[in-house]
């Protein structure tokens, strides 16, 4: 049912090893010529590696140091066919610069993108680059991830660290760390370093990999013992199905023989809750939790169950605990963000939110949700940045309108005692109403507010 850690620490092993210009901190050396390598990135991406190839030997020559100009132009070579010609091209200028960290740097990589077999050969020109310009995180990075392909995993926590602890901006630290961590049984460190990355800028297949990490910390039903483990998967089949009482059956079967299984009495907890029984729900949750605190499906059950009855203090606590445990949980952060915002509590609200949109930036309900909580705050250049950008994506969705309204009548009544001020942002905020009404000429809010508006000048 659930991948093995390698195959998540395998899929890093040419791509996430040559990674690419926008991936990570850019160095010093190659600044300068930003724009010139995010073209190159985006030539790559459209597979037009050639092209990448002549920006990148321009740049080469510019900044011959720039760690990030080498790692783009190895992925360039790699995905163009020529990994080998690089790699004999590289080997010359070894000869003639043998102590340049950049190209001992670029050998490492290629050589370990040319083939995992040669991963000594590669280590040994990394660990040099990295000698010789050891506040370098990149060259540590790269060296923790070669140990983490061959399953090394104390050495790759070692490097891996000293990467972090060099550039903690960077999520791809933290996130290569926590796998490490994770194979190593350091639990609270690798939830630690899950948890830094909600405030920094992941890429979503740096989520990819997160998410992986956290599936194998928190892998479900683990302990359901295999004798009777074709029955419990016949019991969450009932429950697809929408038979719950079925699936009671066939639980409370599997707990007259092993009685202290946390997941069965967690499935057997959701099959009362199906059936509106939410005591008997409760009961069977709790009892999950103590047979298994850090399991955070458990809290996540209760939490939900709470939820739908309204009792949102109970609620609220479960979903906290459910990301102690699991802190890449959007439905926990979704929840604790609307019930903050219920009660404007918009500090929170905008706590948690920003988390959420961290994980799911394309959640458009997330954002308006974000940019209501930033308006509640007080933070209105804040909540303007987030609907502009939902409106540069879809410059008709009428809820997003109507709240550009509502800011700058918001904005307005800190203007009171100014009336130019106060007129320039009321003739705004009728501007973002009359929009509403281009769209939706019958929409009663936006009319009322126009009118009022109105009334006023």
């Amino acid at each position: 049912m659930f991948k093995p850690i390698r195959n998540i620490i395998l899929a890093l092993a040419v791509t996430a090893l040559l990674g690419c210009a926008s991936s990570g901190t850019v160095s010093k050396g190659a600044s300068a010529s930003g724009g010139d390598l995010a073209a190159a990135a985006r030539l790559i991406q459209e597979n037009k590696t050639d092209d990448a190839m002549e920006i990148l030997r321009k740049l080469r020559k510019r900044s011959p140091e720039s760690a990030d100009v080498m790692r783009l132009y190895v992925e360039a070579a790699f995905r163009a066919g020529q990994i080998d010609a690089l790699v004999e091209s590289l080997s010359r200028e070894l000869e003639l610069s043998p102590n340049s960290p950049c190209l001992n740097y670029g050998m490492g990589i290629s050589l370990y993108a040319q083939s995992a077999a040669q991963e000594q050969k590669a280590l040994n020109y990394l660990e040099q680059a990295a000698a010789a310009q050891p506040v370098s995180a990149e060259f540590m990075f790269r060296i923790g991830l070669i140990h983490l392909d061959a399953e090394r995993f104390d050495q790759a926590m070692a490097a891996l660290t000293r990467a972090r602890d060099l550039d903690p901006k960077s999520s791809r630290h933290h996130i290569s760390l926590a796998q490490a961590q994770a194979r190593t049984g350091d639990r609270k460190g690798a939830l630690d370093s899950l948890r830094a990355v909600l405030d920094l800028a992941p890429r979503p297949t740096d989520l990819k990999v997160a998410e992986k990490v956290i599936s194998h910390l928190n892998l479900p039903f683990r302990e359901v013992p295999k004798v009777v483990a074709d029955e419990f998967e016949r019991g969450l089949n009932f429950m697809q199905v929408d038979a719950p009482q079925q699936a009671m059956v066939t639980f409370q079967e599997i707990l007259q023989k092993f009685p202290d299984l946390a997941g069965v009495h967690a499935a057997l907890g959701l099959c009362f809750e199906r059936i509106d029984d939410s005591s008997r729900a409760i009961e069977e949750l709790k009892y999950a939790i103590e047979l298994s605190p850090n399991d955070p499906l458990n809290h996540l059950y209760l939490a939900d169950v709470y939820f739908a009855k309204e009792r949102y203090d109970k609620a609220s606590e479960g979903y906290k605990k459910v990301i102690e445990q699991d802190p890449l949980n959007t439905h926990a952060y979704e929840r604790l963000g609307q019930m903050a915002l219920q009660i404007s509590d918009f500090t929170n609200a905008v706590s948690w939110y920003r988390r959420l949109i961290t994980l799911k930036p394309s959640d458009q309900g997330a954002r308006i949700a974000y940019g209501a909580s930033l308006t509640g705050s007080g933070d209105f250049d804040g909540a303007e940045a987030v609907y502009a950008g939902i409106l540069k994506e879809n410059p008709k969705n009428v809820e997003v309108l109507m709240r550009m309204g509502l800011l700058f009548l918001e904005r307005r009544k800190i203007q009171e005692g100014n009336p130019e001020k106060s007129r320039a942002l009321s003739a705004e905020a009728a501007k973002w109403f009359e929009k509403v009404l281009d769209i939706q000429p019958q929409n009663g809010f936006a009319a009322r507010m126009l009118q009022s508006l109105a009334q006023e000048s």
